[in-house]
Order: C-alpha cells, then structure tokens, then sequence
C-alpha cells in the first residue's frame, strides 16, 4: 500500500462495524480484519471490500437467509475463539515452565552449587510429581535444567541485574565505593568493586558493580585503572557524584602518591573522602593486646589434639565421658575476625578436661598449672569477648557510617569504665576472671590489666578519633536537634535553627526513621540539610561486604571448582550478593535469544 493511500485510510477513520460479522462471516483479531470462514485478512475495513470478498470466495454461504448467517457466525466465532485459548494456554505454560528454570537456576547460583545440580534437582521433582500429581509429570518433564541451560540462565540473570543497577545508577543523587583485593584458588587477583547509592527518596542500593580479574600486577595504578573501566563499561558513569572511597588500608589502594585512591582523585580532579575500613581499623587495634605467650600455647595444644585423627577422635570420645560442656575444640584463623575470641571461649569452658587428658601424654604444657599463665589467659579471654561483640555490631550490610562510629564511641567509653574499674579491684564486666580468680587477688591484678585497656584505650584514640568537623556532621545527620548551630557550616546554620524550633519535624524525628525524617523535609527550606544527608547516607563504613563476597567466592571457586571462568565466577557472585529480584517474566519472554556480546559458553561448571 502506497504512503498515500496509507494516510488516506487513516484520515478516514475507517473502523470496523460489528455488524458486519453476522453479514459477511468476519471478525477483527489482533486489529486485523478476518474472514471466519478461511481466515484470510482483508487490509481495509470496508464494507465493499468484505462483501466482494465473500461473494466471491464463499458463494454458497453468501445465499444463506440473515437468521442462519447468524448462527454460522455464532459457530465460527466459538470455534476461532477455542484454537485461540489453546495456542495462549500452550504459550503461557511454556512461559511459566521456563520462569521455573530462571528461578531454580538462580537459586543453584546463590547456594553455590554447581550448574550440574540442576540435573539432579530435576530428577527429584519428577520423583515427587509421579508419586503426588502423576498428571502433571508432563509439565516438569519440560522444565530444562541441564548444565548448559543452567549456566546460560545464570549468565541471563546476571546480565538482568546488571541492567536494573544501571537503571538505579542513573537515578542516584549520590554515591560512595567499597573496593577490596584478593586471590582465589587460582592466584588470580581479583578486585570486587561495590556501589552504594542513594536518590531523593532516599532509598539506598548497595550492589557489586564487578568483579575485575588481574592477571599481572595489581599496583595502585592498575587497580585504578579496573575501577575506571568497570564504571565506564558496566555502569556508563561519571565519577561527578562520588562521595567517597572505602578500602582496606592497603599501600597499592591508599598510599600517598601512587595508590589507587590518589590516582582516582587525578583522574577526576578533586577530592575524594577516603576511608580506612572500620572493622580492620578496630581489628588493628586488638593487635595491641601482647598476649602471645598465651595465645601461642592455646594454638599448639588445639592443633596437637585435633591434627592427629586418632587422637582427636579419642578426646571427643573423653569430652563426651566427661560430659563436658561442649564437644570439641576449635581450629584458630588468624585471618577472621571473630576466631581468636571464639577460640579462647571453647579452651577456657574446657579447659580442666584438655589438663586431664594430656595428663599422660608424651607432651607438656606446664602453662596449664601455672597461676599467672592462667590468670592471662581469663582475662584475655574476656577482652576479647568484648571485641568480638564490638566486630558483630560492625558487621552488616546497609550500615550507615555515623551508627558505626557511634558503636566505637561507646566502646571506647566501656573501656575507660573497664579501667577504672579494674584500677579499683573490680572484675564484673570481666566473667570468665570473677569466676576464676580469687577476690583477694582482684585488687593486684586489676592493677596490671588496667594498663592492658590503657594501652587499648590509646590505640583506638590514635586509629579511630574523627576530626572535629567530621564528628560534628555525623551528629548533626544523626541528630540535628542536639547541636549547636553555630559549630556547623555557614550554608547549615539558618537551616539548622528552623529545624530545631520546629516541633513537627521534632516529633517526626522522634517517632519515625531517618530515612522517613529526612524523606519529610521540605525540598527548598532545607536542600542544603538534604545534600548532606544524602552524602553521608552514601558512604561505605566498611569492606564488611567484599569480605563476605570473597568468602563467597571461595566456598564456589574450590578445589572440586577450580576450572570456573570468572565470567561464570563473577555472575554467581552477582547472583549470590545482589537485593534486587530478576525480572523473570522478562527473561521468559526473551530466553532464547542470543544477547549482544554473550556467545554462547562452553565453560566448566
């Protein structure tokens, strides 16, 4: 048809008359004009048309009388309208069928488990089917979760939650990163790089932008690099509403002149905030404890008992004659946080039943009938107690850095009521000493360890005290009725004053959230309050989730693994850290299709 007539055709508004289907068999399906009798479709919906059409074709049903036409029209219709509820029926169970294969894939993706499982879970719903719904064992029996499938549904899922990120980027106000560096069972280098936004709802996204495989070197200029590409490429952004950068301390990411923080600041042309991890900073602070000579026989009498098979199976057999309070021992990692604390607990709540089985033994520990020996080790055990419980209350995803420093502030408190308190003999926020240190010795030993807390005191004065400015805007974002106006920034004060004589926001500050506190502030009264808000809610207090993301990774690239692509490695691990949901409906409608720059992969699982 000619772009004339086209136009003509849609100038003139042409529609079609429902009468028309009783009078010359047709309808109108999917906006086409169609004859119920051969189904072919007529272009225009004229009445000329449609009559030439079935006088022609259908001579003999065109002498029917009106009354039988109708009948015949009421029959074809009914008859178009069943072969098309059986093709929608066939495609919406088709949809629905590989819906299911999206959402198990990713539920194999999430647990880490290989993509061969998908094999073996579908052999057990087919189990299950036969013996509860025999009659829908067809259904399941299309249900595709072979390896390959699995590792494309992954692949697709991945590819899905990236999109929804980069959606969310293009709405954020603001934005912070958290970047860490680790190697997994290959020695490959690989630098996971976190984005935590905010938009004017503030509504928070913290997601894993990638995970950027190093084969070389992994200097602070070839991690600045990564991050660099990784944003360009994955998210399409500018680094204009970057906040501030949360790394682990480490030389190649934070030193002064070549690290990879600084090397960023160049590549944008400003300032960024920098900020050393919290919890390895506290981590850190714990070092200062000189308690080697404890910790190091503690170790050596764990890894005697439990490295030697026969020997550990007797003990656990002895535990168990004894009915002691557990049933075992536990390994120490110097690497993880809570392990040393954990480890200390388990030996003190054993610690008459490991003297008593290594009584007889070839080897000595004299430490454990030693008086002073003991003593430390009570009350190392304690103080590490505190710590762990300090690290936990750090821990976490979506925590916002002023609940953090106010986590240290308090623990910082505790240690001085801790010292002055032991100062005075006074051991009752140390359990594990008033339980097994006579009273008459608490006042000579209180002494000694309050220089203990002293020097913990010192070290997390040195390592985490905020500068002034710095203290007064995170209070001022925690509580801004509880500061004083004029020890904030210039373009804050007038805000900060109408804030504060405002007993609706007052009660709204008190009985709501902060995120539903700052969410009800007036855009224009207080837009300068706002942008703080949103900045501060941004950034990263911690690597607490790239730690996590590497334990994860760990648990999926092992040794029965160890062939995993990082491309299959990095859309697990998307999978596996992600909040979003996938769209699953969108990626049954488009399963199959092959996406740009995703070929097909042959890769292990």
């Amino acid at each position: 048809m000619s772009e004339k007539k086209k136009r003509k055709i849609e100038s003139e508004h042409r529609v079609f008359n429902t009468e028309w289907t009783n009078k010359y068999l047709c309808t109108v399906s999917k906006d086409k004009i169609l004859c119920l009798v051969c189904r072919e479709t007529l272009a225009v919906p004229k009445e000329y048309n449609l009559r030439r059409h079935f006088e022609t074709k259908h001579p003999n049903l065109a002498k029917l009388n009106p009354n039988e036409k109708i009948i015949k029209a009421a029959s074809l219709v009914k008859n178009l309208s069943g072969e098309q509820q059986i093709f929608k029926k066939v495609s919406t169970e088709n949809d629905t069928v590989t819906k299911v294969s999206f959402q198990i894939s990713k539920e194999i993706a999430a647990a880490g488990k290989c993509f061969t499982e998908g094999e073996f879970l579908k052999k057990c719903m087919l189990i299950a089917v036969s013996e509860l719904c025999p009659e829908k064992r067809g259904i399941f029996e299309n249900v595709s979760l072979s390896r390959m499938t699995v590792q494309r549904r992954i692949a697709d899922i991945s590819t899905n939650l990236s999109d929804q990120l980069k959606q969310r980027v293009s709405e954020f106000c603001f934005y912070s990163l958290a970047m860490d560096e680790s190697t997994d069972l290959k020695d490959t280098a690989q630098l996971l790089i976190f984005i935590r936004g905010i938009d004017k709802n503030f509504e928070i996204t913290e997601e894993l932008v990638g995970m950027c495989s190093m084969m070389g070197r992994t200097t602070g200029k070839d991690i600045s690099s990564e991050v660099i590409k990784c944003m360009n490429d994955k998210l399409g952004v500018d680094f204009t509403n970057l906040v501030a950068i949360c790394t682990d301390g480490a030389p190649a990411m934070c030193g002064k002149n070549v690290g990879a923080v600084t090397l960023l600041e160049e590549f944008i042309g400003r300032q960024i905030t920098k900020h050393h991890c919290i919890i390895h900073q506290q981590v850190l602070c714990s070092k200062v404890l000189k308690f080697e000579h404890v910790m190091s026989v503690v170790v050596s009498i764990v890894n005697l008992i439990r490295s030697r098979g026969l020997k550990h199976r007797t003990f656990r057999a002895f535990l168990e004659g004894e009915d002691a309070e557990c049933s075992d021992l536990i390994y120490h990692t110097e690497v993880r946080w809570l392990s040393r604390g954990r480890v200390l607990q388990r030996f003190v709540a054993l610690k008459e039943e490991i003297a008593k089985f290594l009584e007889n033994g070839p080897i000595k520990f004299p430490e454990l009938e030693n008086e002073s020996w003991n003593q430390d080790l009570f009350f190392f055990c304690d103080i590490t107690a505190h710590l762990n419980d300090l690290n936990i209350q750090l821990q976490g995803k979506n925590q916002l850095i002023f609940q953090m420093c106010a986590a240290v502030k308090a623990f910082k408190m505790k240690l001085k009521l801790f010292r002055s308190q032991l100062s005075k003999g006074e051991m009752c926020h140390f359990p594990t000493c008033a339980q097994h240190i006579p009273q008459n010795k608490h006042a000579e030993l209180g002494e000694k360890y309050a220089k203990h807390i002293n020097l913990l005191i010192e070290e997390f004065d040195r390592r985490l005290t905020l500068s002034k400015n710095d203290d007064i805007q995170l209070k001022l974002i925690e509580d801004p009725f509880s500061v004083d106006p004029e020890e904030v920034t210039q373009d804050l004060q007038l805000e900060v004053i109408e804030l504060q004589c405002s007993a609706v926001y007052r009660n709204k500050h008190r009985e709501s959230s902060l995120w539903d506190f700052y969410k009800s502030l007036d855009d224009e009264k207080y837009k300068n309050l706002i942008e703080v808000a949103l900045k501060t809610f941004s950034i990263f207090g911690s690597t607490y989730i790239c730690e996590q993301t590497f334990s994860i990774m760990n648990m999926n690239k092992n040794k029965q693994r160890s062939s995993l692509t990082d491309d299959h490695l990095e859309d697990i691990m998307k999978i596996s850290t992600s909040n979003m949901t996938p769209e699953y409906d969108k990626l049954a409608r488009g399963a199959g299709k092959l996406q740009p720059g995703k070929p097909p992969s042959c890769g292990p699982s």
